[in-house]
Parts: C-alpha cells; sequence; structure tokens
C-alpha cells in the first residue's frame, strides 16, 4: 500500500477521502434514524417525549414507515454508489498503475542510490501528513455535515448528491491532474536522476584518476625515497665497514708495533741481561780459572823437588792431558829454559800432583792443560 502511495499519491489520497465520505454518510444515516415507538414504561431518547403506544395513530406509523422506507433505500442507494466509487477507484488505480508501471519500475531501479532514498522517504513523509491533515479535514467535515444534518435532513439528500457528483468531478479532475503531474514528476526525476548519475560518474571518475595520480606519486616518492635510505644507508655502511676496518687495522698494526716494541724492548732487555751474565760468567769462569791454574800450580809446586844445579829463573811450559776426574794421563814439554834434569823434575812433579784440583764452575774443566811452570 506504501508504494501504491508512492507512486500515485494524489490518486490514492482522494479515493481515501472519497471513502471516508461514503463511511460518514453512512453512519450518519444510521444514526438519523427517528426513534421507534417503544412499549409503555420504557425511555426514549432525551429530545423526544414518552409517547404511549395505543396514543398513536396510523397517519403517524404511516408516515413513519415511509420515513423508515425512504431511509433504507437511501442507505442501500449510498452503499451501491459507495462500492461503485471504490470500484471506479480501483479501476482507476489499476489503470494509473498500469500506466506507471514503467516509470515505477524504473524509478525502483534507481532507487539505491541513498540520497535519493531519503529524499524519497522526505516526501513521503510529507505526503502521509497530507493524508493524515486530509484526513482531519475530512473528520471536521464531516462533523459538521453531521450538525447540518441534524437541523436538515431533506436538505442532506440534496446537498449530498451534489457532493458525490462534486466529489466524482473532483476525483476525475484529480486523477487527471495527479497522472499529469506523476508523469512530469517521473520525467524530471528522470532527467534529474541522469543528470546526478551523469555528474557522479564524472565525479567518481576525476576522483579514481587522481587517486591512481596520487598513489602512482606516492609509489614515485616512495620508491625514491626507499632508494635514496638504501644508499644512504649502504653508504653508512661502508663507510662504517670502512672505519672498523680502518680501526681494526690501525689497532692491530698498533698492537703488531707494540708487540715488536716489546719483542725488541724485551729482546735488549734479555740481550742486555745475557751480555751482562756473560759477562759476569766470563768473568766467574775467568776468576775460577785463574783460581784453578793458581791451585794446579800451588799443587805441582808441593810435589816438585828442586834438582842439583837448577837455577832460579828457569820455566817450562807444558802440556798436561788429564780425564774427568783430573787424574794425569800425558805430560808432554813444550818449552823449558832448564836442562833435562829440570825438566824431568816438572814432569815428576806433574805426576805426583795428580789428581789434580777440579776448577770450581765445572763448565770451565779442560782435559788438556797447558800451562808455565815456575818453581818460584
Amino acid at each position: 500500500m506504501w508504494r501504491m502511495l508512492a507512486r500515485m499519491p494524489i490518486a490514492v489520497t482522494l479515493a481515501i477521502l472519497l471513502h471516508l465520505v461514503l463511511l460518514l454518510a453512512i453512519v450518519f444515516s444510521e444514526l438519523w434514524q427517528p426513534e421507534t415507538v417503544k412499549p409503555s414504561g420504557e425511555a426514549s431518547q432525551p429530545s423526544m417525549p414518552n409517547i404511549q403506544a395505543e396514543s398513536v395513530s396510523s397517519e403517524a406509523i404511516e408516515s413513519q414507515a415511509e420515513r423508515m422506507r425512504e431511509q433504507r433505500e437511501n442507505r442501500e442507494r449510498e452503499r451501491t454508489e459507495a462500492e461503485r466509487a471504490t470500484e471506479e477507484a480501483a479501476a482507476a488505480r489499476r489503470a494509473e498503475e498500469a500506466r506507471t508501471q514503467q516509470l515505477a519500475e524504473l524509478r525502483e531501479a534507481r532507487e539505491r542510490e541513498a540520497a535519493q532514498e531519503a529524499e524519497r522517504l522526505e516526501e513521503l513523509r510529507k505526503e502521509q501528513q497530507e493524508v493524515e491533515a486530509a484526513r482531519e479535514q475530512a473528520r471536521k467535515e464531516a462533523e459538521e455535515a453531521r450538525k447540518e444534518a441534524a437541523e436538515a435532513a431533506k436538505q442532506r439528500e440534496a446537498e449530498e448528491k451534489a457532493r458525490q457528483e462534486a466529489a466524482e468531478k473532483a476525483r476525475q479532475e484529480a486523477e487527471e491532474q495527479a497522472r499529469k503531474e506523476a508523469e512530469e514528476k517521473a520525467r524530471r526525476e528522470a532527467e534529474e536522476k541522469a543528470r546526478q548519475e551523469a555528474e557522479e560518474q564524472a565525479r567518481k571518475e576525476a576522483e579514481e584518476k587522481a587517486r591512481r595520480e596520487a598513489e602512482e606519486k606516492a609509489r614515485q616518492e616512495a620508491e625514491e625515497k626507499a632508494r635514496r635510505e638504501a644508499e644512504e644507508k649502504a653508504r653508512q655502511e661502508a663507510e662504517e665497514k670502512a672505519r672498523r676496518e680502518a680501526e681494526e687495522k690501525a689497532r692491530q698494526e698498533a698492537e703488531e708495533k707494540a708487540a715488536r716494541e716489546q719483542a725488541e724492548r724485551e729482546a735488549r732487555e734479555q740481550a742486555l741481561r745475557d751480555q751482562l751474565a756473560a759477562e759476569q760468567q766470563a768473568r766467574a769462569e775467568s776468576d775460577a780459572l785463574s783460581r784453578w791454574a793458581a791451585a794446579i800450580q800451588s799443587k805441582v809446586r808441593a810435589n816438585w823437588q828442586r834438582p842439583r844445579g837448577a837455577r832460579p829463573g828457569w820455566t817450562c811450559t807444558v802440556t798436561v792431558q788429564q780425564d774427568a776426574d783430573g787424574r794425569v794421563r800425558n805430560v808432554s814439554v813444550e818449552r823449558c829454559d832448564g836442562d833435562r834434569l829440570f825438566e824431568r823434575s816438572v814432569v815428576q812433579a806433574i805426576e805426583a800432583a795428580s789428581p789434580l784440583p777440579k776448577p770450581e764452575i765445572e763448565s770451565i774443566f779442560q782435559e788438556e792443560l797447558r800451562f808455565n811452570f815456575k818453581p818460584e
């Protein structure tokens, strides 16, 4: 029903008003019936006097029966006219529906747009308000009609007939006007819809183009930024790597230099210590050798016996071979200033001194000794 109201608001409104008027006419005719004769003792309407059954004349009964018959005929005629009006309204509605079906389908297909849906709902709300206002106006008119009907029943029938004719004419004119307005409205809506769709399509295409351009620009900027960042990162990493390598190389070189300097310093110190030790060892060995030679000389002198004819100042240079325990194995004379007796006495003294004294330092021990023997 609401969809029909949205399609043909004026025609449907007039049809509803017509039905309301006919319904009110039927109700008023029912309410406007004259009071029936009641038995004695029962109360009638407050505005009518109490009438005893036996006091009613035949003329009054006949008149009242005639009025009741007329009322029934009027009600029947009104119902017939109401049904006919309803059928005509339904036929007109169906014809209107057939005429506007194509436009309605086009409008329904385009009602998907949210903005037009809101507009249509707003129009529907306004039309509903108009319907409610029309209903209220009809109610007021019906109330006025009821009051006027109470004052003049006969005049009501004439006015009712004139009203029905005017209503029928108004209905026809209204339906024709509604049809024209609906067609014009549908045409304007179709044109407006087409224009809006074209504008919307153009706007969407422009927005899509702008969006694609913006995305492409953003992508290029992002790629350029990423490239610059990658290059900067690579440069920084290369610089950092070079710095670390340089630092590592410098550290290694410093460590190597320090190690070399330490080694050189330690070598110099060790060489100095070795030199000092060697000098000390040499001095110790020299001193020990001097003391060893003196000990051998002393022991040989102690075992030497001066031969006859020996002169002071004679010397004899001999070579002595000994074993590890100092035992003399051989004595040979290299040079001697004295005679053979003196030479012989020196050899005997050396052999008598065997085993010869050992040196204080074992490393200076020599199996072959060469020394110059002097008696004094």
